[in-house]
């Protein structure tokens, strides 16, 4: 049997019990042959009952990992990994039932492809308090992976590599909170090889609100933090992050397929995530640890 894995699906998983049975159950359902890959769900230390929700789910390899971060539970999954072909996603995702299969076919099509960069697209799952501002921002600016891969970038919500390629460069930072699939695509694409966008191979990844968002925010400009070694990188990441707001405002007042409406409900968000990002850089200027999540 293990001669036959060709793809094993990589989800780290943190405190997210619910969502991450509606990934497994996406995945199951792959057009993909379900005797050609494998799922592995590394819990990485949760503190509510997704490791017990985990343990009832059959036909899946339930691992731990205590060291906080998921880039130390992917990791753990390369290891255990039995295919040659790595595909990463996240606990909160549903990918699309033909994920798996374009990928293989993507990644398969030239061998000087390093990364396969899958498409993720927004949507507001039904339960989820998701206020329009933040559904307008996600729409705009999150998870361009088209973008990203034109970058040489790709973010491991939609990541396809062969392990021999991960495993060369030593897998993925785990001192790292944020930023680590940015820093494997470039170790990658300096190697010699590309990072390829494939718009088939799509997941579905719901929007986060405007708590989830700054959130998110404070864990990227903690990452920075952490993987930048220069003595004013306080003064070097106030100057990033007003670049980035004026960048963004820009391009939100010029965007030509959004009403006036939402691009004042877009605005609103970016002073919101300036706001988070100077204060948060300061809180780490005077010692603050960077945060998980």
């Amino acid at each position: 049997m293990s001669s036959e894995i060709l793809v094993t699906v990589i989800v780290p998983v943190w405190n997210d019990s619910k969502r991450i049975v509606a990934c497994i159950d996406a995945l199951k359902n792959q057009s993909l042959e379900n005797k050609l890959f494998e799922i592995i769900v590394v819990d990485n230390g949760s503190s509510d009952n997704t490791y017990e929700v985990l343990q009832q789910v059959d036909d899946i390899t339930l691992l731990q990992e205590t060291k906080p971060g998921s880039y130390a539970a992917r990791n753990k999954a390369i290891d255990a990994a039995r295919g040659n072909i790595l595909a990463f996603t996240d606990s909160d995702c549903i990918p699309d039932i033909n994920w798996l299969e374009e990928l293989v076919t993507c990644i398969n099509s030239s061998t000087n492809i390093g990364v396969v960069a899958g498409e993720i697209e927004f949507f507001k799952a039904e339960k989820d308090n998701v206020e329009p501002e933040a559904l307008a921002f996600e729409s705009m600016f999150s998870m361009n992976q088209k973008k990203y891969a034109e970058e040489g970038l790709c973010i491991t919500a939609n990541w396809c590599s062969r392990k021999e390629v991960i495993v060369s460069k030593s897998g993925f930072r785990t001192d790292l909170k944020s930023g680590g699939d940015h820093d494997m695509s470039k170790k990658i694409v300096a190697s010699g090889l590309e990072v390829k966008y494939c718009k088939d191979a799509k997941v579905l990844h719901p929007a986060r609100n405007n708590h989830e968002l700054l959130k998110k925010r404070r864990r990227v400009i903690g990452g920075t933090w952490d993987k930048n070694c220069n003595k004013f990188k306080g003064l070097i990441m106030l100057i990033n992050s007003s670049k980035l707001f004026l960048k963004r405002f820009y391009k939100a007042i010029s965007a030509s397929d959004y009403s006036i409406y939402q691009k004042t409900l877009i605005i609103k968000v970016l002073f919101k995530i300036l706001w988070v990002s100077i204060s948060e850089i300061f809180s780490l200027s005077f010692g603050k640890e960077s945060n998980r999540s």
